[in-house]
């Protein structure tokens, strides 16, 4: 849509019968806003739509121009669905799903989108499409924290399981470093009934095979860490045998530390544990070396209990 084309909503005949109704800066602004003249007949046009509550097929196809302008607008998205809800007989639903997506393309980081995509597939019932949507999404962008929440959302309310840890598994092997990836494999387990003796052990192996690839990515380490939170890593014999081999294999990767000092606070060797601090704060991870004098501190203290916290920044 230009300018040349545009036709002003106060000249169109089909809505003749509805008075614009302007934006209120005050009497004074200090910074008015340099609205186009097709913005701002548009947004007349829709607020006056808005004041009178109207939920017709023209108000509808008012949201449309209006999302066109700016599809960040929450107040259009909501408007959109109520006027949805009233003449469901004239909406085509599929093809509300098609603008969607057409509109998320441009937008990804859209809130109000992804919102709106979750009631129209309440709507249709019909699921069939939303992983490889969000995959899309997630290729062009794989930090995309709106596509990761609707994929789970997507599974969990359609029970979509079958194949995801295979997705992850595609994912990770791309990019070991991919938190978002490491996260939604975590994600699967905890809601599949996944986090038994068996497949936590498996898991572990899974990590480990990564870890071998990149030491000191810390993605794998978080993720196995993760994986026994709760549990004893004496029931994991395997991880603590690997972590003591990686200080040795990998001698300047502070990684596998946080881990011993864990399972050296399990045991309740405070020495070993208080060592492995000084280790960290002394020579591998300086930056965060308040974090861990403090938390050496702790431990000779005697506070042997708690999950050491792996710091980020």
């Amino acid at each position: 849509m230009t300018d040349k084309t545009f036709i002003p909503y106060d000249k169109r005949p089909e809505w003749a019968d509805l008075k614009g109704i302007p934006q209120d800066d005050g009497p004074k602004p200090v910074v008015p806003i340099a609205y186009s003249d097709e913005f701002r007949s548009t947004m007349d046009y829709f607020r006056a739509v808005l004041h009178k509550d109207e939920r017709s097929k023209r108000a509808f196809d008012l949201t449309t121009e209006v999302i066109g302008m700016n599809p960040a607008n929450y107040t259009v998205w909501h408007f959109r669905r109520l006027c949805i809800e009233a003449i469901k007989d004239q909406i085509d639903l599929r093809q509300e799903l098609e603008f969607v997506t057409e509109v998320a393309l441009d937008n990804p980081k859209n809130y109000q989108i992804w919102h709106h995509r979750k009631c129209v597939v309440e709507l249709l019932q019909d699921s069939s499409a939303e992983l490889e949507f969000s995959a899309e999404l997630i290729d062009d962008d794989s930090k995309n924290y709106h596509a990761w929440s609707y994929r789970q959302w997507a599974l969990k309310r359609f029970n979509l399981w079958e194949g995801e840890m295979k997705y992850t598994d595609k994912l990770i092997k791309q990019d070991w470093r991919n938190n978002s990836a490491w996260n939604q494999r975590y994600f699967v387990l905890q809601n599949t009934g996944g986090m038994n003796v068996d497949t936590i052990t498996q898991e572990i192996s899974y990590a480990i095979s990564i870890i071998l690839k990149a030491p000191n990515n810390p993605s794998p380490w978080n993720y196995m860490k993760g994986l026994i939170n709760g549990r004893l890593y004496a029931t994991f014999p395997d991880v603590e045998k690997f972590c003591l081999e990686a200080t040795q294999r990998f001698p300047a990767c502070a990684n596998p530390y946080p881990i011993l000092i864990d399972i050296a606070c399990e045991k309740k060797n405070a020495e070993d544990a208080a060592k492995y601090c000084t280790k960290l704060a002394e020579e591998l991870d300086q930056v965060h070396k308040k974090y861990w004098i403090w938390r050496r501190e702790q431990i000779e203290a005697g506070k042997l209990v708690g999950t050491t916290i792996v710091p980020t920044v």
